[in-house]
């Protein structure tokens, strides 16, 4: 029974305070579901190899493979990972700027993508009863025992979809839900923005991807949200209540993912800023620049710094909190990173 790969979950990453709320155990098994701001298991399922365990951002994870995998290289020992290019952008069309607080970067790239073939649908936050959280996920318990007000997973499929999303909280969001209810057949093109864990998720389905669900090479464009959060309350809960897991986070700005977007902070407050990761990234900013979709300039290498060093302090809190809960410099708990890296983010 110990080998249950329910059981593992459970023991591994719900009972040791783990569980990020990423989303990518919930929709696809009948077994999990959300309730008061955590994830529980309704029964037991008797899978040995499970899609719950292998891809949870809080089970054991080899960031050299999924590296590997995304970028070709193992994993950077820069402070905000691998960077093509960091810049300021922001959208240019009013009816996103009027919704969102900053430079509504991702919804503006997510429309292009839809407008232009790109994706056929994008995987985005909203609340519960937005237009797009229809066919599967309507039915799941999840997003049913959601409807508290709590933000949950859409799938969009057109700009006024995405526009019922933008400026949406990604902190209480199973976004990754979503993924799983896609059907197995499905051959749309996908979009997928979230917060760094759910981008880990997406990361590890790609590095071995899953048998049965819908193929991820599908997963056209992946768009991370800066995390600064440490820890995030569900709404109602009092602070006493909050998830600490966020706590064990090690990624400040998703560094898995194709394009990451935080805001422009204080100086650049109509801005976002933007950092371009891979190909993929680089080709739809391109596109989206020379069409209007958006506009950019530079970020200033003062600006830069600043998140460079946000991502490097929040990797060091990551690894305190880890090394002060395992007792142990050699059991990182999920974080997978080579023994140097240690060293130097424990000093």
């Amino acid at each position: 029974m110990e080998d249950y790969a329910s059981v593992k979950l459970r023991g591994e990453v719900i009972d040791e305070g783990l569980c990020s709320l990423c989303g990518g155990c919930a929709a696809g098994c009948p077994y999990l579901a959300q309730y008061k701001g955590g994830i529980v298991q309704l029964d037991r399922c008797t899978l040995s190899e499970g899609n719950c365990y292998q891809y949870c951002p809080r089970t054991y994870t080899d960031m050299d493979a999924l590296s590997q995998k995304i970028f070709g290289q193992p994993f950077s020992k820069e402070d905000m990972g691998v960077v093509k290019d960091a810049l300021l952008a922001r959208a240019t069309d009013t009816a996103i700027t009027q919704k969102v607080d900053d430079g509504g970067v991702v919804t503006a790239l997510l429309s292009f993508a839809l407008a232009e073939g790109l994706i056929d649908a994008a995987i985005a936050t909203g609340m519960p009863g937005d237009k797009g959280a229809g066919g599967p996920l309507a039915r799941n318990i999840v997003t049913a025992m959601s409807g508290n007000g709590s933000p949950v997973g859409l799938l969009a499929r057109s700009k006024q979809e995405l526009l019922q999303c933008a400026g949406a909280d990604y902190l209480t969001a199973r976004a990754l839900s979503v993924l799983n209810s896609v059907p197995k057949e499905s051959n749309e093109k996908l979009g997928i923005v979230g917060l760094p864990c759910q981008v880990a998720s997406v990361a590890k389905r790609k590095a071995s991807p899953p048998d049965n669900r819908v193929s991820i090479d599908n997963v056209r464009l992946v768009i991370s949200l800066f995390c600064a959060n440490k820890r995030w309350l569900e709404p109602g809960e009092s602070r006493e209540g909050a998830n600490k897991a966020c706590s064990y986070c090690w990624d400040w700005t998703g560094e898995l993912a194709d394009i990451s977007v935080g805001s422009g902070r204080a100086k650049f407050k109509e801005w976002n800023t933007v950092i371009v990761r891979t190909q993929a990234g680089a080709d739809i900013i391109q596109k989206a620049r020379q069409k209007g979709a958006i506009e950019v300039q530079p970020l200033p290498e003062e600006s830069l710094a600043i998140e460079k060093k946000a991502s490097l302090d929040k990797k060091k809190r990551a690894i305190k909190n880890i090394l002060a809960k395992s007792g142990d410099k050699k059991n990182l708990l999920y974080f997978g990173i080579p023994e140097t890296l240690v060293a130097r983010l424990s000093s």
